[in-house]
């Protein structure tokens, strides 16, 4: 895999509570064709490109096409595999239209919020519209990449409400922005972040709300510091969420980034040094027998 290695996990779930699964992902071309009511979980190794949860909204109705839509649209960018800010932001655009036109024909109420990371050798982009996450997770810390549209985060942005507050709110899951919205209301608008370096064992969290909202950042932090396979973190984080008492569908992916084995330069320089020593000796013993002189 080179210098970059990384190791992906995904777990979507759909809960306790749920009947269906509304949430969809996108990892190396892979998403949800149809609604699922069993777990989907599965890990590979790769060295970058796009990942993204998109999480379907409208209760029992079509949130999961929604979902569906992000997603597929995601794919349709075809072989770039590193789609730039750009590029997101017209697959975007290009989904908001056609559950626009969904929700025109069937009278239903439904979106889908959607967040994305693009990893290229040790680079990291994240963006996000809705309130699913990018976090990262680097020496025992988790912090949040990306910016909810909510309304209780915009009262934490003008110093009006704490965190703390704006969990027990009944507002924190009352959007301004997602997919699915008219253009006459209002023009969506994803948050872009770029320029975030991923050093050695960083582990990229993205996610939906129905692991946040059963975990907080501590209990996120301990889960992720107990697991030592990365290849089973995502349904570890999904499965602590879900016994905490999360009351939606979970959907989770980590990428776990490792260091390059050095083994094969670190054997080269030993056998430098063994051939320093060794020259080294050779010299004195051919000074003390007199065969060399300064």
């Amino acid at each position: 895999m080179g210098r970059n290695k990384l190791t992906v996990s995904l777990c979507s779930d759909m809960g306790r509570v749920r009947r269906i699964n509304q949430d969809n992902f996108y990892v190396q071309g892979r998403y949800l064709a149809e609604p699922q009511k069993k777990r989907t979980a599965f890990s590979l190794e790769c060295d970058g490109g796009l990942f993204a949860v998109a999480d379907g909204m409208g209760g029992e109705t079509d949130g999961e096409k929604a979902s569906f839509i992000a997603v597929s649209e995601l794919s349709a960018l075809g072989g770039e595999k590193y789609p730039s800010p750009k590029d997101i932001d017209l697959a975007a655009a290009r989904a908001n239209e056609k559950v626009c036109e969904m929700v025109r024909k069937t009278g239903s109420s439904s979106g889908t919020t959607l967040a994305a990371a693009v990893i290229k050798g040790s680079r990291l982009s994240v963006c996000n519209i809705g309130d699913s996450k990018c976090l990262l997770y680097r020496r025992g810390r988790l912090t949040r990449l990306t910016k909810d549209h909510t309304v209780t985060a915009q009262m934490i942005e003008a110093g009006l409400m704490t965190e703390e507050e704006a969990a027990r709110d009944r507002r924190s899951h009352q959007l301004f922005q997602h997919i699915g919205m008219p253009s006459d209301e209002m023009r969506i608008s994803l948050y872009h972040r770029d320029g975030i370096v991923m050093e050695p064992d960083d582990i990229l969290v993205i996610c939906s709300d129905g692991m946040t909202d059963g975990l907080s950042p501590k209990e996120a932090v301990s889960v992720i510091g107990s697991v030592e396979d990365r290849t089973a973190l995502a349904a570890a984080l999904a499965d602590a969420a879900i016994e905490n008492g999360s009351s939606d569908n979970v959907t989770v992916i980590t990428v776990s980034r490792r260091p390059q084995k050095r083994s094969a330069l670190k054997a080269f320089l030993i056998v430098l040094a063994c051939l320093g020593i060794a020259a080294a000796g050779t010299v004195s013993a051919l000074f003390a027998a007199g065969i060399l002189k300064l």
